[in-house]
């Protein structure tokens, strides 16, 4: 049947079955009608069907639960669609004072005529449907302009990693040889053992371990990076790299419980599957550290928009990250208040990773409390960013594009 407003419906709630087919029968061309004869049926409707609908309408007296009761726990549910409550003259004082509150968007009398009444809810869903377009281009602009961020954020790392590569492999490569000849050299100066055995044990090693640590960063810094020479390949099963990652990464922390939920019609994709793998693994270190103390992680996996985008979310309820820290997470020397020896730079090597499949990835605090690191990819990244961006600048553009060539050039010539 085709109506003029095919997208979202109305809601109307009334203990009178004759009203509701009534109303039934002369607004079905305008919208989709969804009808209840309880407060209680008409909130189980909008619970489930709350995202297509945009208007509801609900009688004052009803048996068990007020209009203004019901409308007042469906907004508490979804405060988005535009609610009437229909009301008797002697009551209108009431339906004035939740008009006031903010609880309605009108009221109507009954009797009401279908004339005015089609006239206002037209004008109504109207106003809904125009609402909804605006929060669709705000959202699509803002997405946007993320993704523009983090082609900046990447181009300037990039650089900045270049830099670090180029000035400090030589300087680590000096230290590590110094700190490997030092037992050699010691025992031939002393022509013995060290006289205090346990600072040479835990000193050595904590020198060797800080230039592990230094050559780590400096190597995710650089593989992170890396503009080009993704191997894309196709019929990639995401959820085996999460398994076979998951398996490898938490098997010696006993008490962390990971599951891994997805459908069973998940599609393959296409990508670099090292990288992939790398950034997962990635990923479940990270949440290890936030479950030093053990505890649950999910890992939920779907598709979004038509199937063209997977989306994976990493739940944990280790301790809570602060909101204030959640978007500096993937800062390369961010610093973290109770891990201070530990940098960003594992996330922002996955922040690298999906950005250059074509993706986004952001970390934010769930609805039920849990960290949650959730990241899109293309299912197919060949068909993303084949075009140059319309609203990017051309020197963002061609930073976002640099090669690795480019990077090594930028980094012999900046200063010491």
């Amino acid at each position: 049947m085709n109506t003029q407003f095919p997208e979202y419906g109305i809601l109307y709630v009334d203990d009178e079955m004759k009203s509701l087919k009534y109303f039934e029968a002369i607004f079905e061309n305008l919208a989709p009608i969804y009808i209840a004869n309880s407060p209680d049926e008409g909130f189980e409707l909008f619970r489930r069907h709350h995202k297509k609908i945009g208007v509801i309408m609900s009688d004052k007296k009803m048996p068990g639960e007020s209009g203004i009761d019901l409308l007042t726990r469906m907004r508490k549910l979804d405060p988005k669609p535009l609610r009437f409550l229909v009301t008797a003259f002697s009551d209108l004082d009431a339906a004035v004072d939740a008009l006031n509150d903010g609880l309605l968007y009108s009221y109507l009398t009954k009797p009401w005529d279908p004339d005015e009444l089609e006239h206002r809810l037209s004008k109504a869903l109207g106003h809904f449907c125009l609402e909804r377009e605006r929060e669709k281009l705000l959202r699509e602009k803002s997405d946007a302009f993320h993704q523009l961020m983090m082609a900046d954020k990447a181009a300037s790392i990039g650089i900045l990693s270049a830099g670090l590569n180029h000035h400090l492999r030589n300087a680590l490569t000096v230290l590590r040889t110094f700190h490997d000849l030092i037992p050699y050299q010691l025992e031939d100066e002393i022509e013995g053992t060290p006289k205090d055995q346990a600072f040479w044990k835990d000193f050595y090693g904590e020198v060797g371990g800080q230039i592990d640590r230094m050559t780590s960063i400096l190597t995710n810094l650089s593989d992170g990076t890396r503009m080009s020479g993704l191997d894309i390949t196709g019929g990639i099963d995401f959820c085996q790299i999460l398994r076979e990652a998951g398996e490898l990464v938490l098997e010696s922390s006993p008490g962390i419980q990971f599951r891994i939920e997805a459908p069973l019609d998940l599609p393959e994709i296409s990508g670099d599957s090292g990288k992939l793998a790398q950034m997962v693994r990635l990923l479940y270190e990270e949440v290890r550290m936030n479950l030093r103390k053990g505890g649950e992680l999910e890992v939920t996996v779907k598709t979004i928009e038509n199937d063209s985008i997977l989306e994976v979310a990493f739940l944990d309820n280790g301790e809570a990250v602060p909101e204030e820290d959640l978007p500096r997470l993937f800062d390369p020397f961010y610093v973290r208040v109770n891990q201070p020896e530990e940098l960003g730079t594992n996330l922002m090597a996955c922040y690298l990773t999906v950005f250059h499949h074509g993706g986004a990835i952001r970390a934010e605090r769930a609805k039920d409390g849990r960290n949650a690191l959730i990241f899109t990819l293309p299912v197919d990244p060949r068909q993303v960013g084949e075009e140059e961006p319309e609203d990017m600048p051309r020197t963002l553009w061609r930073l976002a594009d640099f090669s690795d060539r480019d990077l090594r050039a930028a980094g012999a010539g900046l200063p010491s």
